[in-house]
């Protein structure tokens, strides 16, 4: 078998056999695995925006960041705008980066794991803040969004910042935690395919 392959496919078909456990484990501890970017993304807001944001509560699956912003409801009634969203589906790399350090065989796991599920609520908090606030400053319309204070750049950045926080950073931040963690691998592959290239 080529040796640069038998490094890489063993290790994507290591990763795809420790993905299946993993997500279970996180599914059954997702309760406790939203906990900290959900908190995250309601104090930083608080602080961002201290003049709308008075708090986070929970209902059901789902976190709703409340709010002073007045709505108004098709029924002519005058509300309060309770932007929620799902928390957990901005933390599934909480099981994809234990899944890639299992399958690279990392060393020093005692610390890696919980470090690297650290550094990731940043990243999940970033998406979970986004998702609000794209239902303040976009969907909920203009005359909210002007209430919240929110300019047209401003409206702009927080459609882009909710991109980055959906599409790319619950991928690609356990992906590259993983990378800063385990360089030995990507450094074996690399070193395999320029010896490999040379026969």
């Amino acid at each position: 078998m080529h040796p640069q392959f038998s490094v890489i496919g063993g290790f994507f078909l290591r990763a795809l056999l420790f993905l299946a456990p993993m997500l279970a484990l996180w599914y059954a501890v997702r309760d406790g695995i939203v906990v900290p970017p959900t908190w995250l993304a309601g104090e930083t807001l608080r602080y961002l925006f201290p003049s709308w944001v008075l708090g986070v509560e929970r209902d059901g699956a789902s976190h709703v960041l409340i709010t002073n912003l007045r709505v108004l409801a098709q029924n002519g009634q005058i509300g309060e705008l309770a932007p929620d969203t799902r928390a957990l589906s901005y933390c599934y790399g909480s099981a994809l980066l234990p899944a890639l350090l299992l399958a690279s065989r990392a060393k020093g796991l005692w610390w890696k794991l919980p470090a690297g599920i650290a550094l990731l609520i940043p990243f999940q908090a970033w998406g979970i803040s986004f998702a609000w606030l794209l239902q303040v400053a976009v969907q909920a319309g203009p005359q909210v969004a002007h209430q919240a204070g929110f300019s047209s750049l401003g409206i702009n950045l927080v459609a882009v910042g909710y991109q980055f926080g959906y599409l790319l950073f619950p991928a690609l931040a356990p992906v590259l935690i993983w990378f800063a963690f385990d360089r030995r691998l990507v450094a074996t592959v690399l070193v395999e395919g320029s010896l490999s290239a040379k026969h």
